[in-house]
């Protein structure tokens, strides 16, 4: 059975959030294992207390299920547009394809740290600094 809930509590550590759902007289779920994309890249992208989440339980009681993840809806759109694919932060920072202008698109914030060695083919533009 699926079920739409809040996270309650987040721990990045287990890999597990705890879910508050609130049309069940607000239960709290035992801890969820959070589902993330597999393969040889991994992401640490985790749900935080206040996400709205959909949760998989195997069973009626609830005692055993896993936590899909979050989802955009009416109040959360996603952002960037159809043609972009990256990471948005909350400060303002982003990665981000664009495959329409075929362009990586990197903006920090706070500054950028590069470690190890950096190698530039192409023409280097600069618009406000020393090279």
């Amino acid at each position: 059975m699926n079920f739409i809930g809040q996270v309650s509590t987040a721990d990045p550590g287990s890999g597990s959030v705890r879910v508050t759902f609130p049309d069940r007289d607000n239960m709290v779920s035992a801890p969820l294992l959070v589902i993330t994309p597999g393969g040889w890249a991994r992401t640490n992208a985790f749900p935080e207390p206040g996400d709205t989440v959909l949760c998989a339980f195997l069973d009626n009681d609830r005692s055993a299920g896993f936590c899909l993840g979050t989802y955009y809806g009416s109040e959360d759109a996603p952002p960037g547009d159809v043609h972009q694919q990256g990471v948005w932060f909350e400060d303002g920072s982003f990665v981000f394809y664009d495959r329409s202008t075929r362009m990586l698109n990197v903006k920090a914030v706070g500054g950028m740290k590069i470690e190890g060695d950096l190698t530039v083919t192409g023409n280097v533009t600069s618009s406000g600094g020393v090279l």
